[in-house]
């Protein structure tokens, strides 16, 4: 397995096997990798990025359009509750009507796709759910 202590790619790269990278990874344009996929730092994609197995990364990844996941998109760390005692608050549902909400996008068990995303517009904040 290739292994490097950093990689920027300004133009298209394709990976046959998997690919290491300890330090952070840059890329301008397409990467398409058909094994895993691991760096150590952060992730960055200005592009397009196809990976066929597995994406391990220790620092943030940064997407400037999507990330998509076919299974689960999961945060590994438990959460906090902080010291303060929480407000009762709703869940509100809109119909929808704007297109490309953006927020978390979670497919229901009928099929259909919803995105989860924060309502501030009554000053509190409630988590808001659309259908897609």
């Amino acid at each position: 397995m290739p292994t490097f202590d950093s990689i920027f790619v300004t133009g298209n790269q394709t990976i046959n096997q998997d690919l290491q990278v300890n330090g952070n990874e840059t890329i301008g344009l397409d990467l398409q990798v058909n094994g895993d996929q691991t760096v150590a730092g952060s992730l960055q994609i200005n592009d397009s990025s196809s990976i066929t197995n597995h994406l391990g990364v220790g620092g943030v990844i940064e997407a400037g359009d999507s990330v998509k996941a076919t299974t689960q998109l999961i945060a590994m760390n438990q959460p906090t509750l902080p010291a303060a005692l929480p407000l009762v608050q709703q869940l509100l549902y809109y119909n929808p009507g704007v297109l490309n909400q953006p927020g978390l996008v979670l497919t229901g068990t009928s099929g259909n796709k919803y995105v989860l995303f924060i309502d501030e517009s009554g000053g509190t904040p409630n988590l808001a759910i659309q259908r897609v």
